[in-house]
Parts: C-alpha cells; sequence; structure tokens
C-alpha cells in the first residue's frame, strides 16, 4: 500500500521565521507572481537553488480568468431567465449581441486558462 505525500515527504524539518504585515505581504505577492509557494521561494532566495513550480496551484491569471468566467455564466443564466419568463426579447437585436459577447468572452477565458471552451 502506497503512502500518502505527507508521509513520505523528503523535507520533515519545518523553520520559522518573524515578518511583519508588509514584509509578508509582499513575499506573498513574490510568491504568487512567480507561481509557486512562499516555502519555495524562501528556500530559493536563502540557499542559491532554482524555484520549484507548484503544478497544482493556477497563476494569478487563471484565476481571475476562472472568476470572470463565473461571473460570466451567473450574467447569462440571468438573461436566460429573463428571456424564459418573458421580461426580455431574445431576439431583440441588443439582447442578442449581448448573448454573443458573453460566449465571445467566456471563449477567452477559457483560452487564457489553456482549456478548450
Amino acid at each position: 500500500m502506497s503512502r500518502s505525500g505527507s508521509d513520505t515527504r523528503q523535507r520533515q524539518l519545518t523553520l520559522s521565521a518573524r515578518f511583519n504585515a508588509s514584509e509578508a505581504d509582499a513575499i506573498r505577492l513574490m510568491a504568487d507572481h512567480a507561481g509557486t509557494s512562499v516555502a519555495s521561494l524562501i528556500r530559493s532566495a536563502t540557499l542559491n537553488v532554482p524555484l520549484t513550480r507548484a503544478t497544482r496551484r493556477p497563476t494569478v491569471n487563471h484565476q481571475a480568468a476562472a472568476r470572470i468566467l463565473g461571473e460570466l455564466g451567473r450574467i447569462a443564466d440571468t438573461l436566460r431567465a429573463a428571456s424564459a419568463a418573458g421580461r426580455i426579447d431574445p431576439n431583440e437585436p441588443h439582447v442578442a449581441a449581448a448573448f454573443r459577447d458573453l460566449a465571445e468572452m467566456r471563449t477567452v477565458c477559457f483560452l487564457a486558462m489553456e482549456r478548450e471552451p
């Protein structure tokens, strides 16, 4: 039976350091921009080793695109519900253009996340 990743870690020791709020924010921001963990960033800076890339952590751009994609879905659902209730006419040029624009923005978000729509 294989052991979980936490049971087979090579790095078992934890060191700590104290930072003020602005230093901690700056370190977290640097790690986010590098797409890695805070621990990897500190390890790289102190030991002069290459940064390790966090493979399961989405980049800031992917997170933003995912949030926008969620909002676009909510807007589209609201428009569809209003159309089904007869409050708006889906054939009206402005409404039809809104549906087309939402579909195009959805495609752009998927491409930004390097995924298929």
